[in-house]
């Protein structure tokens, strides 16, 4: 019980910590007051996620694309030895 509290803890802090940098970041880009830059979190929040997983499918297909090319060059090194 005591670990699963801690962990509803640290999740909560994690958000709140993530919800005040957003603000912050937001406060010194538009030159808003930090209280009035929280109304901007969740549309922040969702191009954040948005940018990330945008950058990750695309090094996922990078990392794809590697894969073929060294599976490629495996299999012609593998004939040019048979």
């Amino acid at each position: 019980m005591g670990t699963f509290r801690s962990l509803i803890v640290l999740a909560a802090g994690a958000a709140i910590g993530g919800a005040v940098l957003i603000a912050y970041r937001v406060a010194q880009e538009t030159g808003k007051p930090l209280q009035e830059a929280f109304s901007d979190v969740p549309a922040e929040a969702q191009r954040l996620f948005a940018d990330i997983k945008s950058r990750a499918a695309e090094a996922v297909d990078r990392g794809r694309e590697m894969y073929v090319e060294k599976q490629q060059e495996i299999d012609q090194r593998l004939d040019e030895n048979a």
